[in-house]
């Protein structure tokens, strides 16, 4: 099961931290439609996706940490991934996103 909740905010980011598996579907849609609604499109200038509690990440996942980057920098906003392993750190490298999402990471 997906959870995720706010770590830190501030007047210009936000740090969201996310557990268990982003897979599936649902899960990723779900996950997608939060951040876009509550921060890609506020005050927020710098959106931070903490990945260290993430067991799991399917191709989807992948996808959807794209297109947030899209729609982030769309709306003059950065958008960084951090605190990724396992299983997460290898699908970002084999498909070549994580020098993309997590600059720092790499």
């Amino acid at each position: 099961m997906l959870r995720y909740d706010i770590a830190e905010k501030g007047e210009d980011f936000v740090v969201l931290r996310i557990s268990g598996e982003l897979a599936g579907d649902l899960e990723v849609d779900r996950l997608h439609d939060v951040l876009e609604e509550h921060y890609v499109d506020d005050g927020v200038r710098v959106i931070r996706v903490d990945l260290q509690d993430v067991t799991f990440l399917s191709l989807e996942g992948v996808a959807m940490l794209v297109d947030l980057l899209q729609e982030s920098k769309e709306r003059g906003k950065r958008f960084v991934v951090e605190g990724i392993r396992g299983q997460p750190r290898s699908k970002l490298t084999i498909t070549g996103v994580l020098p993309v999402v997590a600059p720092d990471e790499g």
